[in-house]
């Protein structure tokens, strides 16, 4: 969000952080890169790593609350997550100097088991004074995000169009 609206860029892709490449030689991803943010650190990515060394199918929702649970293995699968996720994250920070980060998706469920290492690579790997003040939160809109950014979108739009034909009506 930039000045209070949603950022989409001159082609709509501002903000796919997920296809950021953080290990050049990692897994392949859908989009045809090797090692994207989404490969190592998305909920189905944890899973993968988590599943190996169980006998049975687990949800995001499950890991996270074996997590809370104090199981050791979905505990260290979202802090590396929160790690990996926090340095691209970083690099954002220095780019931008936002006021602050809001982490979503089913992830950002997890809470500080995994903002509080996100938080600590933000810190190590940021410029000092652009983390200084920096907020870094969970985000509260849940599932509803993508329903709500997609409303905010059409909402925005219809405005400039609004706006347009007024302007176009005064000049005529």
């Amino acid at each position: 969000v930039v000045e209070g609206r949603p950022y989409h860029g001159y082609r709509g892709t501002a903000g796919e952080i997920g296809h950021v490449v953080v290990d050049p030689q990692g897994p392949i991803c859908r989009c045809g890169n090797r090692g994207c943010l989404e490969t190592l650190a998305s909920g189905p990515a944890l899973l993968r790593l988590v599943e190996a060394s169980r006998d049975e199918e687990l949800t995001v929702k499950r890991m996270i609350e074996l997590a809370r649970d104090g199981d050791a293995g979905c505990k260290r699968a979202i802090a590396d997550a929160g790690q990996v996720v926090g340095g691209v994250v970083a690099g954002l920070v220095n780019l931008f100097s936002p006021e602050m980060v809001v982490i979503g998706g089913d992830l950002g469920e997890a809470g500080d088991l995994l903002l509080d290492s996100l938080r600590d690579a933000v810190r190590r790997d940021a410029l000092p004074v652009a983390t200084s003040e920096l907020k870094i939160v969970a985000g509260e809109l849940g599932e509803r995000a993508n329903l709500l950014g997609a409303l905010a979108l059409v909402l925005m739009q219809s405005e400039h169009e609004v706006a347009a034909r007024v302007a176009g009506s005064a000049a005529a």
